[in-house]
C-alpha cells in the first residue's frame, strides 16, 4: 500500500516473471501452511524485510513473525488501553478494517433471556492474515 494525501491508499499491482518450478513450488508452500498464493508471497516478503530490520539497530523494526500477531490479538482483545506508540498507531488500524473483527450475534434465546451480545473483538485468523500489510503499513512509513 502506498499512502497518498491524507487517508487515501492504493494498491499497486507488482509483475514478476517465474519458471514454472518456482511457481509450482511457491503453490505447494501456500497450500500447505493454508494461506492463498497472495498472503504466503506477502508473508515470504515480510520475512525478507523482517530479516533485514533484524540486523537493524534500529527499535522502530517491524514484528513481523506471525507469533508476535497472536499476541497482539490477545492485548488488542483485552487490554488495548496499554498499547502505545507504534503499536496504538496499529490497533487504530485494525479499528477501521471492520473486516478484522468478529461481530457476535445474539440467539432469540439469548435475547428473551435477557443475555447481552458480547463485544466485537478482533479475530486472530483475520488479523494474521493481514499482519504483513499492516505492519508495513504501520512500521515502515
Amino acid at each position: 500500500m502506498i499512502k497518498v494525501g491524507n487517508a487515501t491508499s492504493v494498491q499497486i499491482p507488482i509483475v514478476f516473471y517465474a519458471s514454472p518450478a518456482l511457481t509450482a513450488a511457491a503453490h505447494v508452500a501456500a497450500v500447505q501452511s493454508g494461506l492463498s498464493i497472495n498472503e504466503w508471497f506477502e508473508h515470504r516478503v515480510a520475512m525478507v524485510i523482517g530479516a533485514h530490520d533484524a540486523v537493524s539497530d534500529d527499535d522502530s523494526a517491524a514484528p513481523w513473525p506471525l507469533a508476535c500477531a497472536d499476541l497482539f490479538v490477545e492485548v488488542a482483545n483485552n487490554a488495548p488501553e496499554t498499547l502505545s506508540g507504534k503499536w496504538q498507531l496499529l490497533y487504530e488500524r485494525i479499528k477501521l478494517d471492520k473486516e478484522l473483527w468478529h461481530w457476535p450475534t445474539s440467539t432469540p434465546e439469548e435475547i428473551e433471556d435477557g443475555l447481552l451480545p458480547s463485544e466485537p473483538y478482533v479475530s486472530k485468523a483475520r488479523l494474521r492474515a493481514a499482519w504483513p500489510r499492516l505492519c508495513a503499513a504501520t512500521f515502515c512509513m
